[in-house]
């Protein structure tokens, strides 16, 4: 039986974007770096250019990818957290749908970075803050970056991200 969504955000959550990518942490620069050689000469790599075995292995706890289905209405499904974020965040919700997981105002809040990639099929940053469980809030920088398997259409964004306290 499926239940309602649930957030894991008890209180506000926010993100603000920046398309300019001023990108304070190491970590985003080096993802943006390695979507980019995958890139080539193209818009946008595909999720299939990017190797885990050749990418940086610091990077990889810090990557989350999200299939994008095609509405309407248009859906969000986590395909992999990485082991930096479920360890901060508390849980792992690979496989799960946005929608089944976030009540309607996080899930606008948190899809409005990818959303803004796959819409302008270009890299955004943002900095996020969000109350998780009894901890205050935790202050993310996050990477979306668009993937096509065909060149043109985003079907899926990795994100990188990175919960350290950038001041940015």
């Amino acid at each position: 039986m499926r239940q309602g969504p649930v957030s894991a955000f008890p209180g506000r959550i926010t993100f603000e974007l920046d398309p300019d990518l001023r990108m304070v942490s190491p970590v985003l620069r080096l993802g943006f770096e390695t979507w980019n050689e995958a890139r080539g000469d193209r818009a946008m790599p595909a999720r299939r250019d990017l190797d885990p075995l050749r990418m940086p292995r610091t990077l990889l706890p810090h990557i989350l990818l999200i299939d994008l289905e095609a509405g309407p209405p248009q859906r969000f499904r986590w395909r992999l957290i990485g082991t930096h974020v479920t360890q901060i965040v508390g849980r792992d919700a690979t496989g799960q749908y946005w929608d089944e997981i976030y009540e309607p105002r996080v899930l606008r809040t948190l899809s409005s970075g990818p959303r803004w990639a796959m819409e302008n099929r270009q890299p955004v940053r943002s900095l996020g803050t969000a109350p998780i469980d009894d901890r205050s809030y935790l202050k993310s920088e996050n990477l979306d970056l668009p993937l096509s398997s065909d060149g043109k259409t985003v079907d899926m964004i990795m994100v990188v991200t990175d919960f350290n306290q950038h001041n940015a």
